[in-house]
């Protein structure tokens, strides 16, 4: 039984074993009411509306941002066309799993960039500008690493490592993927989307 728990506690661990969480505190729920809030009756059925077809599900508006990358230079939207694939890559400087795949990422930049690959790193943590260097520097990574801005707000999970797949017009691809993975495992991904 023991054994059963130990298993249990480390198999419920190791997704933070892939991933870093920002130290911010978690919102608090807010206080109940005191007043009792009233309960509606439901209306009687009424016959249905004959059918219509249904809507079709909103796409997700291609991202529209403007940043700048470690040396100054302007990053937009714009800069996307001339890429197949871009690698949105959210990663700070104190997440262990962030830093641990960048030599792998920086391979993967290498491998694909002549097949329409662009990684694009991101960090947001302010004041950290000689970690980051640092970071850089041993992992090899020679892909654009940006200033964060508010329009990849929408990309937040509360993790980093996050990471998500956009088209040359900035338009998302799959899925958001949290957590850090090996090259083979990113190169797997990009081949699915190339």
């Amino acid at each position: 039984m023991k054994r059963l728990f130990a298993l249990l506690l480390v198999l419920s661990l190791l997704p933070a074993l892939a991933a870093c969480a920002p130290s911010a505190p978690a919102p608090s729920a807010p206080a109940p009411t005191e007043e009792p809030v009233p309960v509606e009756e439901p209306a009687p059925a009424e016959e249905p509306a004959p059918t219509e077809e249904p809507a079709a599900a909103e796409e997700p508006a291609p991202l529209d941002f403007s940043t700048t990358d470690r040396e100054g230079n302007v990053w937009d939207t714009g800069r996307l066309a001339d890429y197949t694939l871009v690698m949105l890559n959210f990663w700070e400087p104190w997440c262990p799993p962030c830093v641990g795949e960048m030599p792998d990422l920086a391979k993967l930049s290498e491998a694909y960039a002549d097949r329409g690959l662009l990684i694009l790193g991101v960090y947001s943590t302010e004041g950290m500008e000689e970690d980051v260097a640092s970071v850089l520097e041993k992992s090899g990574v020679q892909y654009p690493i940006l200033h964060y801005c508010g329009a990849f707000d929408v990309f937040q999970s509360g993790y980093v490592p996050t990471t998500v797949f956009l088209n040359s017009a900035g338009e998302t691809v799959s899925e958001s993927y949290v957590g850090s993975r090996s090259y083979e495992a990113w190169a797997q991904i990009v081949e699915d989307l190339l």
